[in-house]
């Protein structure tokens, strides 16, 4: 490079190669604790004739340990990272878990409206068979001349509205069958699949459960040490309060102690071109006036304390008028408190859902209960009524009116025990024990790999009961099972009635005979 001036530097034009070679390292520590270390070399060569090496080796080395006294000081504030992060693992974790009690929840009600659809069908198919019983046997007594037309009419309006009532259960079963395979299975593309019934095996018990003669504050403790919600509200707490204190921390003045210690070397070997000023003008350097000094006697020289540079100090920043601390402060402290309010509502909530379950658990045993007495009262009515009947003693019209009640009473049974079971898988979400009591693992649920199956208490096998009659699915497998390639699938076709017993050709009506 040309120099303006050559004479700061000896030559007109100066030519100068600088290799760095630096290094730094920094850590802070949870404690409040920062080191800094800096590790600096230099290699010139240079033709500045008043530079007394070239190349030239130049190393600094420096190492800084702070130590805040207020803000920024202690584990609590520096950690409160980590330890919100480790608690939004906790929240996904519980996330997780609610959504799989939500999942089994949600299945168990299918199941259980399953169950109420299979009953209804096997009701309605009953009621079916008695009505065809009570018109073959009116349509008898018409032909002999024992009963009037209008009672067989009667009776035959009662058949074709069982038919249509049980037309009406079986596409109702076909469709709950329908929704309990979307919900167990990740796709119904098999046509097998789409078209298999689906049987349920287990009816709900009647049994007493534990949880229904247990005191409402035994369950509002259970729930509120299990309950989901309840768990990511208070982390959720514990992460405003720690945000809470981080912020005021930052309000602090920042009050820092420190310490130091470095050291820089010089090395290298003589410049060719040096020279020395005198009373006579410029001199070259004589050889060997200034000794040869290699780079591992320079790095040396950093730490025998040739050419220290070490001490202590502090620093004090006090802030006036911080209002961006302020505001994050005060912000902070707004969230805490509706976190806060949060779960003291969280808590009154779960109280009141588990007083309200308990209590409608109760009334839908009431209900089953009384169902069921309603059901055979209503049933040996029938039986005494159709005995009547036989006899002479009673009218077709009253026996459908007891066939009638009976259904009703049938309908009133599979609602509230329905009912009752769904109730009580509602309570067991709310108190977060439906894992533990069905025995699913939660490390299980999350690889999708099943090594156990889980244990359903409250149950009991379904009676020994003739199965219902789907048609329209067993026609589907049926043309499956013939064609190699499935082809898209008709409607299905309505369901056959069940078969009567043989009568008589209608005969035109007649005028009543007059006894003789």
């Amino acid at each position: 490079m040309p120099q303006s001036s050559p004479a700061f530097t000896g030559t007109p034009a100066l030519n100068q190669n600088q290799n760095e070679y630096n290094f730094g390292y920094n850590q802070g520590f949870l404690t409040g604790t920062d080191l800094s270390v800096t590790f600096n070399n230099n290699y010139t060569t240079t033709n500045n004739a008043f530079t007394a090496y070239s190349p030239q080796l130049q190393s600094v080395f420096n190492a800084q340990l702070t130590q805040h006294l207020l803000q920024g000081f202690g584990w609590g504030v520096n950690g409160r990272f980590i330890a919100q992060a480790k608690n939004d693992r906790r929240i996904a974790d519980s996330a997780f878990r609610s959504q799989l009690l939500y999942t089994v929840n949600q299945v168990e009600n299918i199941y259980w409206g399953l169950v109420s659809a299979y009953e209804d069908l096997q009701a309605k198919q009953r009621s079916l068979e008695q009505s065809s019983q009570l018109l073959s046997d009116d349509r008898k007594q018409l032909e002999i001349g024992t009963l009037a037309p209008l009672d067989v009419v009667s009776a035959n309006s009662a058949v074709e509205t069982d038919k249509q009532a049980l037309i009406t259960s079986q596409s109702n079963l076909e469709y709950q069958q329908l929704v309990m395979k979307q919900a167990i299975s990740r796709s119904l593309d098999d046509p097998t699949l789409a078209n298999a019934p689906v049987i349920p095996t287990d009816r709900v018990s009647l049994v007493q459960m534990p949880e229904e003669s247990q005191s409402a504050d035994d369950l509002v403790r259970l729930a509120n040490a299990n309950s989901p919600a309840i768990e990511q509200s208070i982390i959720t707490l514990k992460n405003d309060e720690i945000t809470l204190k981080g912020a005021k921390n930052g309000l602090l003045p920042v009050v820092d102690v420190y310490a130091f210690y470095g050291a820089a070397a010089l090395g290298g070997s003589q410049n060719p071109g040096c020279v020395n000023f005198g009373a006579t003008g410029e001199t070259s350097c004589p050889p060997g006036q200034y000794p040869t000094v290699n780079y591992g006697n320079t790095f040396q020289n950093l730490f025998d304390s040739s050419g220290p540079n070490k001490g202590v100090g502090f620093n004090i920043s006090v802030p006036i008028r911080n209002r961006f601390a302020q505001s994050v402060q005060a912000r902070s402290e707004l969230e805490y408190r509706q976190a806060q309010m949060r779960l003291q509502q969280l808590y009154v909530q779960t109280r009141m859902n588990v007083v309200n379950q308990q209590f409608a658990l109760t009334n839908d045993r009431a209900s089953v209960q009384s169902a069921i007495a309603t059901r055979d009262y209503d049933q040996q009515s029938l039986d005494s009524e159709l005995k009547k009947l036989h006899l002479g003693a009673s009218t077709t019209a009253l026996v459908l009116q007891q066939q009638r009640a009976l259904a009703i009473a049938e309908n009133t049974v599979i609602s509230s025990t329905a009912k009752y079971a769904i109730d009580r898988a509602q309570l067991s979400q709310i108190l977060a024990s439906t894992l533990d009591r069905y025995g699913i693992s939660l490390a299980e649920a999350a690889t999708g790999t099943i090594t156990q199956q889980p244990t359903i208490p409250g149950l009991e096998p379904a009676k020994k009961l003739p199965e219902v009659n789907l048609p329209g699915q067993q026609q589907n497998l049926q043309q499956q099972q013939q064609q190699p390639v499935p082809e898209p699938q008709n409607a299905p076709h309505p369901p056959p009635m069940p078969e009567q017993p043989p009568t008589a050709p209608e005969q035109p009506p007649t005028a009543p005979q007059q006894p003789q």
